[in-house]
């Protein structure tokens, strides 16, 4: 190797340190590093390389980049599984020791894989699907909006049923939702379901069926540039009722294998919403865990440390959406806090609960409210709540609440945030509105979204108008609703962002004009499904569709989007963390029992 070239490496692990030194795990000086290149010899940008050590419970991921070139931090000394995979590749795996203050060198060779299909994403699988035709363009749509509110669609083609199969799926989403929860729960799914169900069976029987169809797998592009230029710790998490039993949810897929396709989330639901507190401590809360309310991750040993808050039936309160104070204290929904200092839990019930859906006193309901909390400059927790629509805001000191009630009523509020004058916004999925709080006087308006016009025929805007007939829902929507989902408003600026779930668009809502504007992601079929904004006005959105997270720069109004590694992630949220000099940001793997760190070399997360 010539000087020079000895030269630049050094220079570019150098800055790597430099851009990952606040908050890292404790690395030794042990440096593993090579290429990527195809069986033809060309040089493979934007490949994934993953390293785990066998005493670990987390997994190191960088990319190669333009030359094929990769470059690992720091890493402890062990035994590593070490393996490089991109859509196409058959992975390449190997093992290796790591010892500190030494350079482990290690090159792979991909050979093509012909039959790559199952490891799309899936935003690549709706690509793929016919799209010739306008009835074609409409079914893809349909199928969007009705069978992908809560899950990617790899998980779903990447298998072929008969019409008679595809029926019983489609049976089984009308009956129950997510949680698996009576249609009770949400009659609109039932609705919706049935309106598109002959359309939705004729369409998927015929290019999901038993017989071959043509398809033209489109792959997008793999990273390039700022994009490849990420570092992603994936942390795996053991289940609350296991709580030294990190292996569970692996499947025997240590190596995460694409070419395995999109596993199935069961048993694997764990966390749904995560926090950064302002000590580096990622909390997390327990979707649907049994003894566990929340979970508590240190970034520095990769360890989980679960508390549980006893419900009426013995299991844990679950609380789905979380939000940390200025003091450090984590709000869930419903008026739930815990203190970290005590570790101890306390509720602060309203006088008149919404309407009772049950003995559900696993799910928050239980302790007065849905929706997830925000928290206002006072330090006050703000709520969403669909019975009645709107929001309300508690004060810590007296336990009292006030509630403001929304505009439009049965539009299902789906997201809260407190902009940088204390007003609280609040999203109305259902109906494709905002409430505002005026933090001041306590007055409720609303920002209605432009209605979506393209390719909605008036066949589906009369089923959209008929079939949504309820004020809860389970991620279904008509083809004629843009779905505004989390929002997040940008505390050192003027606006709010939005995320548009079925309209694949990020809206900014001017927080003086109400002005809004809209930008479509850079793929079609992204689905995204919760925003974040840090120091730097940088606006964070994930997509649950794509197994990626998308950076908007407001000031070029130009979009990045950054790979995970894993496949079917399926996140719902998503944190960044402003302690460091570049944020980073960290995501929950709602069906995969895992968290992410996203770290940034040099500039790539900067504005």
């Amino acid at each position: 190797m010539s000087k020079s070239r000895t030269r630049m490496r050094i220079a570019v692990v150098g800055s790597i340190i430099v851009g990952l030194s606040v908050a890292a795990p404790p690395f030794s000086n042990a440096e593993l590093t090579g290429s990527v290149k195809s069986s033809s010899g060309k040089p493979l940008e934007g490949v994934a390389v993953s390293a785990r050590a066998d005493n670990k419970t987390y997994t190191t991921t960088v990319y190669s980049d333009q030359n094929g070139a990769y470059f690992f931090p720091p890493l402890d000394s062990g035994h590593y599984k070490v393996w490089a995979q991109a859509v196409g590749f058959e992975a390449g795996k190997t093992e290796l020791e790591i010892s500190s203050e030494k350079k482990v060198p290690q090159d792979f060779t991909l050979q093509t894989l012909p039959d790559f299909h199952r490891q799309l994403s899936g935003g690549e699988w709706l690509e793929s699907l016919p799209n010739e035709s306008p009835e074609d363009r409409r079914l893809k749509k349909i199928f969007n909006n009705t069978c992908l509110g809560c899950h990617p669609a790899n998980w779903i083609l990447q298998n072929r049923f008969d019409a008679a199969g595809w029926g019983k799926i489609l049976n089984l989403m009308g009956n129950i939702d997510r949680a698996g929860l009576p249609v009770a729960f949400s009659a609109v799914q039932t609705s919706v379901v049935q309106a598109y169900r002959e359309d939705l069976v004729g369409y998927l029987s015929r290019v999901r069926g038993p017989h071959p169809f043509p398809l033209n797998y489109k792959p997008y592009p793999r990273a390039t540039g700022e994009a490849a230029q990420i570092v992603v710790t994936e942390y795996d998490l053991p289940p609350g009722d296991r709580p030294e039993d990190y292996k569970s949810f692996i499947w025997n897929r240590s190596s995460s294998d694409w070419s395995e396709g999109t596993p199935s989330q069961s048993g694997a639901v764990l966390a749904h919403d995560v926090a950064v507190d302002q000590e580096g401590i990622v909390w997390f809360s327990d979707d649907f865990g049994l003894e566990r309310t929340i979970g508590r991750l240190d970034p520095q040993t990769g360890r989980v440390t679960g508390y549980k808050m006893v419900g009426e039936d013995g299991f844990a309160v679950w609380t789905e959406r979380i939000a940390v104070d200025q003091k450090g204290n984590v709000w869930g929904v419903g008026g739930l806090k815990f203190d970290p200092k005590t570790e101890k839990f306390q509720r602060f019930p309203r006088p008149s609960p919404p309407a009772a859906f049950g003995n559900l006193s696993a799910v928050a309901l239980s302790i007065g409210g849905v929706g997830e909390p925000a928290v206002d400059s006072k330090g006050n927790p703000w709520f969403t709540h669909s019975s009645p629509d709107g929001a309300y805001r508690l004060d810590p000191n007296t336990g009292e609440y006030h509630d403001y009630r929304a505009v439009t009523k049965e539009g299902s509020p789906y997201g809260i945030t407190v902009d940088a004058q204390d007003n609280a916004w609040f999203a109305q999925i259902a109906v494709d509105r905002l409430g505002v709080v005026d933090g001041r006087t306590g007055e409720v308006s609303e920002v209605v979204l432009a209605p979506l016009e393209e390719q909605v025929s008036a066949k589906d805007r009369e089923i959209g108008a008929r079939a949504y007939c309820c004020p809860l829902t389970s991620g279904v929507g008509p083809l004629d609703r843009k779905g505004p989902r989390r929002l997040a408003a940008d505390r050192k600026g003027d606006t709010v962002w939005v995320a548009e779930y079925w309209a694949n668009r990020l809206a900014k809502i001017d927080i003086h004009t109400k002005k809004v504007t809209e930008y479509p992601l850079p793929h079609l079929y992204s689905n995204p499904y919760s925003v974040a904004v840090d120091k730097n006005h940088m606006v964070w959105v994930n997509l649950l569709n794509l197994d990626r997270v998308a950076k908007f720069n407001p000031f070029t109004e130009k979009f990045t989007e950054y790979p995970l590694p894993t496949l079917g992630t399926g996140t719902r949220h998503l944190a960044v963390d402003d302690r460091t000099a570049i944020p980073e940001v960290w995501l929950p793997y709602n069906r995969l029992a895992k968290i992410a760190r996203i770290q940034f070399r040099a500039a790539s997360g900067s504005p």
